[in-house]
């Protein structure tokens, strides 16, 4: 068993010969002070291997510093680019992430609220894969919680939503205005037609297939629904799955988009592997600009929803929650831009 001493920040104090109010302030970002003082004990933090206590900190605060992340599992790659990006701003300010997960279709969402107080974090951040109940225990809980996504929180909380339906009427809008009419789509939601795609209210995949269809509607341009192929998962195997069944039917169109990047990996995995070109043949564009977009064969056009912009609300609300902010509930959408790598040439 190792014997050795933990550094306390009453040694980083004696070690950079100043108070330590001071170095505590440096540990918190706050305070004035001399900039060398700031960087003199900074660096006396990282060569003495000092770490802040945080059971400890709790303890004596009541404030854990801790942010919570409840997500469904990290099977999709928009789960794990927000979690980074999460962990990333929390640590700009201060806070450390404990993760809790719970399965896709919502099952263990339950046992995942009941185990939330005993994780020690001072908030809640919610990314969920399906819709909440107006009713259910989710939004019941007297912590400080963030809703983010695509789903509704019924006034009951704080919630940051991703541009899904606004970033894909713009898409389509643009690809439309460029001359292009036949446009694929792959990712569409089970159940979402011509007949209610219009009431979509909610969720990733009715949003951005509802876009979609308001990008076509406004033109006065019928959308080919023969063109529009279902996936639930999202996922790089449904992709090739999708193609296939979109080729064994009809012409392969001008341009395909994919609902995200993984389902838009494996299309264009599969339209290579029938011996077509992109993007002489046909374009491809996903959706989220995952960091392998920049690595795939050819690089991926896609959107990109600004995930530091996006952790970063949801971050900054709940802290503002944790210190005592009671004013009325707010429901931000974040931005988005295009991206246009080498399996288009239809964005500029």
């Amino acid at each position: 068993m190792s014997t050795s001493k933990r550094v306390t920040i009453t040694d980083v104090a004696r070690q950079a010969g100043v108070s330590i109010k001071t170095v505590s302030n440096v540990i918190n970002n706050s305070g004035s002070m001399r900039p060398e003082t700031r960087e003199r004990v900074r660096k006396t933090i990282t060569s003495m291997g000092y770490s802040v206590n945080y059971s400890a900190r709790s303890l004596k605060t009541g404030v854990s510093k801790l942010i919570g992340l409840a997500t469904f599992d990290f099977t999709q790659s928009f789960t794990a680019l927000f979690a980074q990006s999460l962990i990333e701003v929390a640590r700009e300010r201060d806070y450390g992430v404990v993760i809790n997960t719970y399965d896709l279709d919502g099952t263990g969402l339950p046992e995942a609220v009941d185990r939330i107080p005993s994780l020690g974090a001072d908030g809640w951040i919610f990314l969920s894969g399906k819709p909440l109940a107006n009713e259910g225990a989710i939004l019941q809980q007297q912590y400080p919680i963030v809703f983010v996504g695509d789903f509704d929180a019924y006034g009951k909380a704080d919630s940051v939503r991703v541009p899904s339906r606004e970033a894909m009427d713009a898409l389509v809008s643009k690809l439309l205005a460029k001359g292009f009419r036949r446009i694929g789509l792959i990712g569409a939601p089970e159940g979402v037609d011509a007949n209610n795609v219009m009431q979509a209210s909610e969720g990733a995949g009715p949003l951005r297939l509802r876009g979609f269809v308001e990008a076509f509607s406004r033109l006065g341009i019928p959308v080919d629904w023969n063109l529009v192929i279902p996936e639930s998962r999202w996922l790089s195997s449904d992709g090739e799955r999708a193609i296939r069944d979109l080729l064994g039917r009809v012409a392969c169109p001008e341009i395909i988009i994919c609902l995200n990047d993984a389902l838009a990996f494996g299309a264009v995995h599969e339209l290579q592997r029938m011996g077509l070109q992109i993007p002489q043949d046909v374009q491809v564009i996903g959706f989220d600009n995952v960091q392998e977009c920049q690595f795939s064969t050819p690089t991926l056009s896609t959107v990109d929803l600004h995930m530091e912009a996006f952790a970063s609300a949801a971050v900054d609300m709940l802290i503002g929650r944790i210190n005592g902010d009671a004013g009325p509930f707010q429901t931000v959408t974040t931005d988005f831009t295009f991206v246009e790598r080498a399996s288009t040439r239809a964005l500029r």
